[in-house]
């Protein structure tokens, strides 16, 4: 079972979403971001329903219309978790009769958190209190709410996976790191994103302008340059 966050950062336009559970390989079930949207389906997962929602949201731009299709589209909407953050205005959830409590889904103003199977009714808010608080790139803030949310009661069975990803400018994905299998997902996830982010802008330069951009070997090791 699982526990997500989903954010935006309206000063730079990023949007995106961390997650973490029980099972491996976390980050090819849960959750996908395109320009201007996160969608969530988690519980008994099924990725298809991201599809759903990020072709309803490239037609219409409305959190409500692509929401209301990722419903529709469910089966057994009864076990299932949902959650749409838009770039802009309010996110919307819907949490199961079927899923595992502690279970169900806290917003903030520009944060979404959802979760079941949690170790206490405090995961979620100290997800969205964590984030606020927060500085840094947005995924150093995601990854700041759902450590908040592992201190404060976690899943209820170890976690074993996590995954970060945040969409930047140019439809870019400046961030998207996973841990498949660890005792330890979220630390080590941290630990990867730290060392990933001062790497990122050389790697988002080779995508807009490869005649600019450096070397791979003098961004992976620049003691060596």
């Amino acid at each position: 079972m699982t526990f997500s966050l989903a954010g935006r950062d309206p000063e730079t336009g990023d949007i995106g979403f961390a997650v973490a559970t029980s099972s491996v390989c976390v980050g090819a079930r849960v959750g996908a971001v395109s320009e201007g949207v996160v969608v969530l389906s988690q519980a008994r997962t099924d990725p298809r329903l991201h599809q759903v929602g990020l072709r309803v949201w490239e037609q219409s731009a409305s959190a409500e219309t692509t929401f209301a299709a990722m419903q529709d589209a469910a089966t057994a909407l009864h076990w299932r978790q949902l959650g749409v953050l838009p770039a802009t205005g309010a996110a919307l959830h819907h949490t199961g009769a079927s899923c595992l409590g502690a279970c169900g889904g806290v917003t903030g103003a520009d944060a979404l958190a959802l979760g079941n199977f949690l170790g206490s009714e405090d995961v979620l808010p100290a997800m969205i209190t964590a984030f606020e608080a927060a500085t840094g790139h947005l995924s150093e803030r995601l990854l700041a709410g759902m450590l908040a949310g592992e201190a404060a009661g976690s899943e209820r069975d170890p976690l074993q996976s996590a995954s970060v990803v945040v969409l930047g400018a140019d439809a870019i994905k400046d961030v998207d790191l996973r841990i498949d299998d660890s005792r330890d997902p979220l630390s080590d996830l941290n630990r990867l994103l730290q060392a990933w982010l001062p790497k990122a802008p050389a790697y988002r330069l080779r995508t807009l302008d490869p005649d600019a951009a450096p070397l791979s070997s003098t961004i992976e090791h620049p003691d060596r340059s």
